[in-house]
């Protein structure tokens, strides 16, 4: 059941995102405030962001956990631009960020899972699409882990594409 909902989910995102994303004209998707796509990493799936200003942005996950338990997983986060750097003629963004995660058990007798995140990340904007690409990694807080209060320590990554939307 996990590959069929994944694959479903990857093709609903390949279908609706190219039909509605914004034009290749850079300042349109420079201004952009929505972007979708898909995630790759310890809970892989939809990536989504709601971009407030050029250095504030929501991000999130939604998807299945990739190690351990069948969990559907949701992550959300404040995310801030840190700093920027260049290669070449690339500019990159690091951010960092603080939200939570929540693991909703997919099968019987597991356990709803809760944690703070940290998330740090790169950023690539691209110039002549309406695309970003990041690297995330995100340590934590463990409070909840298989029902259980208590804490730990935790961690996600991702790699990860967003198509901007107008």
């Amino acid at each position: 059941m996990k590959k069929n909902v994944l694959m479903a989910m990857i093709l609903i995102v390949l279908v609706l995102v190219p039909v509605s994303a914004a034009s290749l004209n850079t300042s349109s998707a420079a201004q952009s405030r929505y972007a979708v796509g898909l995630n790759l990493g310890t809970n892989s799936g939809l990536g989504f962001q709601y971009r407030a200003n050029r250095d504030f942005d929501i991000i999130g996950n939604l998807g299945l956990n990739n190690f351990g338990t069948s969990h559907l997983s949701f992550d959300v986060a404040a995310n801030y631009k840190i700093s920027e750097f260049s290669i070449e003629k690339a500019d990159f963004d690091v951010t960092m960020g603080l939200g939570a995660y929540v693991g909703i058990p997919l099968k019987d007798g597991e356990k709803v899972d809760f944690a703070l995140l940290v998330p740090f990340g790169v950023v690539y904007h691209f110039e002549s699409a309406p695309v970003d690409i990041y690297l995330r990694i995100a340590p934590g807080l463990k409070i909840i882990e298989g029902g259980t209060v208590g804490l730990g320590l935790g961690f996600s990554g991702y790699l990860g594409a967003l198509w901007r939307f107008n």
